[in-house]
Formats: C-alpha cells, structure tokens, sequence
C-alpha cells in the first residue's frame, strides 16, 4: 500500500490457544501467577475485522460479549494508541466461534488478534517482540496468541520460545456446560498446600525425541486437581474420552474444555457423537504445527 492508500478492510483470524501441558510454578509479590505451558493453536478460530472509523468501537455477532472498554480487543486498540501516539480510530466487528470461560484464550485471542491487524491497519511498523511486551501488560494470553505456532510459554506468558519439533495432533475438544472463572481456578490452587507439578521438561524432552509415549505419559494441568472436586463432570468426560480411544487427555487453561488427542481425525469424529448431549461444544481438529525456521 502507498501511504498515500487508506486502507479499507483487515481481516485477521484469531485461533484458539490449547495448553498441551501447564503447569503454575509461582506467584510474585504483585499477585502474578508465574507459569510454564507448552501451547499451540487450534483450527477452531474467532475472526476480527478492521475497517476505518472515527473512534474506536465494536460490535459483536455473540450475545453476552462486551463491547465496551473491558473487551480485550478495545483494551488492546487503546495500548496501541497510547504507545505509539495515534490519533487514528477503527471500527472493529468481531465473529465468535471461540466459547466464552473454557480455558481456550477466546479473549486474549481476539486481543492479540486487535493488535496485530491494527498494528498493519495503522502501518505502526512494530515488531512481534514488541507486540508481545505491549501484549503482556493486557494479558498473560496475549503474547503467544500473536505468535500461534507451538511454543513453550514461561513468566507471566510474556515469553514465549517457538518449539522446532512437534506432532501433527488429531484433537476432539468438548466444553460442557460448566464456566469457570480463571481467578476462581487460581485461587483454589494457592489454597492448595499439596500441588501437582506436570514435568513441562519431561513433555519437551518427549515433543523432542519424537515420543508419542512419554508425551501421553507426561502431558498434565495443574489446574485439574482443584477443578476435578468441584466439577466432577469435567473430569467424567476425561475419563469418556479415555475410553473412546484418546491416547491422552488434558483440560485446557483453567477449563472447562477438556481436550482429547487421538490417532486420527477420523478416530476423533468417531468418539464426537459419544459426548453430543445438546449442552456441550465439541471440536474435531488436525492441528498442523506452524513451525517457523529461526533465522
């Protein structure tokens, strides 16, 4: 585009971050959770698009999302503003698929999504490492949801390293009825005095040596052990998927979506139709690593 060009329209799609394993290693003295998660990027996605507008406003296909300067996508358009000086506005309509409160980053990917389109929209020139530092002052999400390839996320998730080796996944996601609030779920777990720790370096050696065996082995949430209690039919669907075939499976983020890892799509397809009781949001998906050379 010459600079001269108005840009018209920015269409960015805004996948689903899945956590292959997570694990809370800490809290900081600000209240920061520290964390160590091996995520990658579903093909169940939300789409934003940017079109130009006097001001910033929103709109949204999906009953019950707010529009208003507490959507991340907002907050995300109002960070960019600020740090780089724009004066400039953007009319912003956001497609759902992505459920609301299942441990999926819906939210941070709409956010990260708001800062990578505005950040071309604007022709504002800024780096992923500095979308990524903007993007952790919103939420701990957002940085990996700008980047989307397989990555082990640490810190507050505001570091993110891209993994070179990892699996094509075969995946059946099923969210039940159930929402759970992540504070909720951190919460429960700093009362917790016996925690369950996932071996993230296990989970890497395993994505490394090509192990589908230890990976099954040593795939883990933290959060599982509070949100199993007090949601047993989280927990139940696990067990369900277990039984249909999945090699493993793990919840996502603080929940309530429980992911299963099977050997085909087709073997995932098969087990959908096990958990399809008119409640739950089910998911089959080949999940094709985007793996990006370091250069």
């Amino acid at each position: 585009l010459m600079d001269g060009e108005r840009m018209k329209e920015q269409i960015i799609k805004a996948p689903a971050k899945i956590n292959l394993a997570l694990d809370v290693t800490g809290r900081r003295e600000d209240g920061y959770h520290l964390m160590r998660m091996i995520n990658f990027s579903a093909d169940l996605e939300d789409t934003l698009i940017i079109k130009p507008g006097a001001g910033l406003s929103l709109t949204c296909d999906t009953r019950g999302v707010p529009t208003d300067g507490s959507n991340l996508v907002i907050k995300a358009a109002r960070c960019l503003q600020n740090a780089c000086g724009v004066d400039r506005g953007a009319s912003l309509q956001l497609q759902k698929k992505i459920p609301m409160q299942a441990g999926l980053a819906g939210g941070s990917a709409d956010g990260a999504a708001a800062l990578v389109g505005l950040n071309r929209f604007w022709k504002l020139g800024l780096s992923e490492a500095e979308l990524l530092r903007l993007g952790a002052q919103i939420g701990a999400d957002i940085p990996y949801c700008c980047v989307n390839r397989p990555a082990l996320v640490e810190g507050i998730g505001e570091k993110v390293t891209p993994l070179q080796k990892f699996p094509s996944l075969y995946i059946l996601g099923v969210k039940p009825s159930a929402d759970i609030s992540t504070p909720w779920a951190f919460s429960q777990l700093d009362r917790c005095s016996d925690r369950i720790h996932p071996d993230i370096g296990a989970v890497l050696k395993a994505l490394e040596d090509g192990n589908d065996q230890a990976l099954a082995a040593q795939a883990g949430n933290a959060f599982e052990q509070v949100v199993f209690p007090l949601y047993p039919g989280v927990k139940s669907i696990r067990d369900q998927m277990l039984k249909s075939g999945a090699r493993f499976a793990v919840m996502s983020g603080s929940g309530s979506t429980m992911i299963g890892y099977f050997d085909s799509v087709a073997a995932a397809e098969a087990a959908r139709d096990r958990f399809d009781n008119g409640s739950n949001v089910m998911f089959v998906t080949k999940c094709e690593p985007k793996i990006i050379e370091e250069k």
